[in-house]
């Protein structure tokens, strides 16, 4: 008797679908949130001269106006698609999630070395 596929029920549907579309949107949101870290990274660079003219400095800036937002959009990224992943394949669902996380954020990330030339995290 040959084995028939898993019947697939509306949960596992709407799970599925969540899934691909977290992943769909996280393209999105993480070229922007590689780009923001970009652009804090230029700003802390050429506006370098004239805090040390002033006697400050902008050291930090990037990390704290680009490295935050960052940090939030991944784990808010991860904690969707874990969820989603769990949802649908359960234990695998969540190596699933943790794969298409760092998938899309390196999508991101090349997206923006594109747009600022390879200098995203320059110093």
């Amino acid at each position: 008797m040959a084995s028939r596929a898993p019947y697939e029920t509306y949960e596992l549907k709407r799970a599925r679908t969540a899934f691909w579309t977290y992943v769909g949107i996280g393209v999105g949101v993480m070229t922007v949130a590689w780009t923001w870290m970009g652009f804090a990274t230029l700003e802390e660079i050429t506006e370098q001269g004239k805090a040390e003219a002033a006697g400050t400095t902008m050291a930090g800036f990037a990390a704290l106006i680009g490295g935050v937002p960052l940090v939030v959009a991944h784990l808010i990224g991860l904690s969707l698609l874990l969820r989603a992943g769990w949802r649908w394949w359960r234990g695998e669902g969540l190596i699933c999630g943790l794969g298409a996380t760092a998938v899309v954020s390196l999508i991101g990330f090349g997206v923006a070395q594109i747009l600022f030339g390879g200098q995203v995290l320059a110093r």
